[in-house]
């Protein structure tokens, strides 16, 4: 019996899809094994980083530095200790909470601003902070430093410091107070009078005169007094950079003759000038 072309044909059709097949079920099991051996190997390196990051004393913060700036810029370094934050060491330093660390310093000093943590692997943090500048004193039980920004500083005196104005009339007692915040008592009385000691600090007619003395007891009647003057100076509750302008015209005119007068009256459209 001859076989006909087409059945060896058909038969070595199916010889050869039957030796396809092999090859194939041989790449998919490498396939497979091969991504068996790579989820384990990153299973097996996920378990090594967290025990070298978390469960290693490596990275237990050990400390942390404290670098304050002036408006000068020069520096000053303090320990952990004198930030008075201590939880924190032994913790994982990748785990420290940076913003209420943040908060904690800010709350805890007020002199800070601007205030920046980072960490410093493996083991250390820095906080970076700019030092608020005292503008004035205010005169209560004590003398109490305060900024621009009118934030009291813990820096409290039991006397005036000589190269800073004190302001007098604040109707509190800081000392029964919150002694570093100004919320809690006349801040609007408080912030004119800080603008008003900027206002002096501008006028360039008055760069040879140093404040002393502001009260401000009367909130329509602020009054103050330069250093080596006495003359009482009043300039009411607004207005400030023009009232001081004509200021400075004035006692450039009355030049020496300043001691002979008792008041100077800037509440009123020409100024007046009150005699002894």
């Amino acid at each position: 019996m001859v076989k006909s072309k087409n059945q060896k044909v058909n038969f070595k059709r199916r010889k050869i899809g039957a030796a396809k097949r092999n090859p194939g079920g041989y790449r998919v099991v490498i396939k497979f094994l091969i991504s068996v051996i790579i989820l384990g190997s990153i299973g097996f390196g996920l378990v090594k980083l967290k025990s070298m990051f978390i469960d290693s004393d490596y990275f237990l913060v050990k400390g942390m530095d404290v670098k304050l700036y002036n408006k000068k810029g020069a520096m000053r370094t303090l320990s952990l200790a004198q930030i008075g934050d201590k939880q924190i060491l032994g913790s994982n330093v990748f785990f420290v909470d940076l913003n209420e660390l943040k908060q904690k310093a800010a709350l805890a000093h007020p002199e800070f601003k601007n205030i920046v943590i980072r960490r410093l692997l493996p083991n250390k943090l820095l906080l970076q902070a700019d030092l608020r500048e005292p503008i004035a004193q205010i005169r209560s039980d004590r003398y109490y430093l305060v900024d621009k920004e009118g934030v009291l500083l813990p820096d409290v005196k039991n006397f005036p410091d000589s190269d800073l104005p004190i302001i007098n009339g604040i109707g509190i007692n800081l000392a029964k107070a919150h002694p570093f915040r100004s919320s809690s008592f006349e801040k609007g009385r408080l912030d004119k009078a800080l603008t008003l000691i900027n206002e002096i600090d501008s006028i360039k007619g008055l760069s040879g005169y140093r404040l002393n003395v502001l009260d401000i007891s009367d909130p329509g009647n602020f009054s103050f007094y330069f250093k080596d003057r006495n003359v009482e100076i009043k300039i009411g509750n607004s207005h400030f950079h023009s009232r001081l302008q004509v200021l400075a015209v004035l006692l450039a005119q009355l030049s020496s003759d300043t001691g002979k007068f008792k008041y100077i009256d800037l509440r009123f459209e020409n100024p007046i000038v009150g005699p002894r």
